[in-house]
């Protein structure tokens, strides 16, 4: 029977603090968003972009702890 070869070892510290570095990024990015006066947004192609980039940041966030906490 085969089993799965051990799994290396993972600097769980480091991987929460690029966590909460990336989290803390997408928080920056969603303020400055909702912190905008205008009834309607100035510039929707760069709010777009901002929106896309903070689920970039999201997904990638969630792929490094779904590498480090589970196999």
């Amino acid at each position: 029977m085969m089993g799965r070869p051990p799994r290396q070892s993972v600097d769980l510290q480091a991987v929460t603090r690029d966590v909460k570095a990336r989290l803390r990024h997408v928080i920056g990015e969603l303020e400055a968003i909702e912190q905008q006066q205008d009834p309607i947004l100035a510039s929707p192609r760069d709010v777009y972009i901002d929106l896309d980039m903070a689920i970039h940041q999201l997904e990638s966030a969630m792929a490094t702890m779904r590498k480090a906490w589970w196999p």
